[in-house]
């Protein structure tokens, strides 16, 4: 839920809930609602820019920290149910890492800035086994930062950043990997500029947010839908006029969307609209964010809140299917 009043997310409730806080660090103390019982603080000492939550319960945390819960973890961790560190955890990058994804196989996806993880070479994206360890198997070798990750119903992979090749091959900004790490040569959509989220809907049209103007060689203005087979949805165009941050598709398929812009589908927005499944705006839908729109998260079947007053928060995972997060929000 959203109140016109400031920004509520309900972050706690039933099944499979992905909701979390998106910044530890950048989220101010006195705009942060919390049970005063929930005894809930991992006190990363830098951003904290993606989380995703397990399977089991655990939470992956990526950033640029260099230690929580008081202890060193260089830009990822994952903490227990109960919020406490995972001693197990420990990969390292030295770089921030950006964005995160489970696979269907448990599998973590990581992307960022980070040039090696686990102390082995990796270019801005990377892959771990379940326990943490580096998958060897996998290294598409960004040549500059990666910034969102989704994960398709057919266990492909969606990358959008500002790099202009990976795995070797020219891809500005946009490009799909096989389940086994390969580029997916069909996919080539192009932004002439940074990418930043990236959504599945229910019907697996992929939704690009970010800074650019053209995609698919067609003009689209900071925000664009393609089709499954990577071709351009010409019958979505809602047409911000300013950047694009976060994307989040409800479970009734309508979507969320954060960032600078002040107008969207030729009406006032202020950096928050929600729009429906056509690409319509949503006319009942209006929070009037006074900042830009950056991180956060939320879904169905939650209850409680938390409140952030100053700078505004959004959604960034896909509810109830772990497969399909990119970026969940605290």
């Amino acid at each position: 839920m959203i109140q016109q009043s400031g920004i509520s997310c309900f972050v706690r409730g039933t099944a499979h809930c992905l909701c979390l806080l998106t910044s530890l660090a950048m989220l101010p103390q006195a705009g942060l609602a919390q049970n005063a019982n929930d005894g809930y603080n991992p006190n990363a000492n830098g951003a904290v820019n993606a989380l995703v939550v397990q399977a089991d319960g655990k939470t992956l945390v990526g950033g640029d920290f260099t230690s929580i819960d008081g202890q060193p973890r260089n830009r990822l961790a994952r903490l227990n149910a109960d919020g406490s560190l995972d001693a197990t955890f420990n990969p390292g990058a030295n770089g921030a890492v950006f964005a995160l994804a489970v696979q269907s196989d448990s599998k973590l996806v990581v992307a960022g800035q980070f040039t090696t993880i686990t102390g082995q070479p990796r270019n801005r994206l990377a892959r771990l086994n379940a326990d943490g360890s580096l998958d060897t198997t996998f290294n598409p070798n960004a040549n500059g930062d990666v910034l969102a990750l989704a994960v398709q119903p057919d266990g492909k992979l969606v990358v959008g950043g500002a790099f202009t090749t990976i795995a070797g091959q020219p891809h500005d900004r946009l490009a799909r990997l096989n389940a086994d790490g390969s580029l997916d040569a069909a996919f080539k959509p192009n932004a002439d500029s940074i990418v930043y989220a990236l959504t599945v809907q229910l019907d697996d049209k992929l939704v690009v947010g970010g800074f650019f103007t053209t995609i698919s060689g067609q003009s689209r203005n900071f925000i664009a839908r393609l089709n499954a087979d990577g071709s351009l949805d010409a019958a979505f165009n809602p047409n911000a006029n300013d950047n694009v941050y976060r994307l989040a598709v409800q479970p009734d398929g309508k979507l969320v969307v954060g960032g600078f812009f002040t107008a969207i589908a030729g009406q006032t927005r202020n950096r928050l609209v929600r729009l429906n499944a056509d690409g319509n705006l949503d006319t009942k839908f209006n929070p009037d964010a006074n900042n830009s729109v950056v991180a956060g998260g939320c879904q169905s079947s939650c209850r409680g809140n938390w409140k952030h007053q100053g700078q505004s928060a959004l959604f960034s995972t896909h509810c109830g299917d772990p497969t399909k997060a990119t970026e969940s929000a605290l």
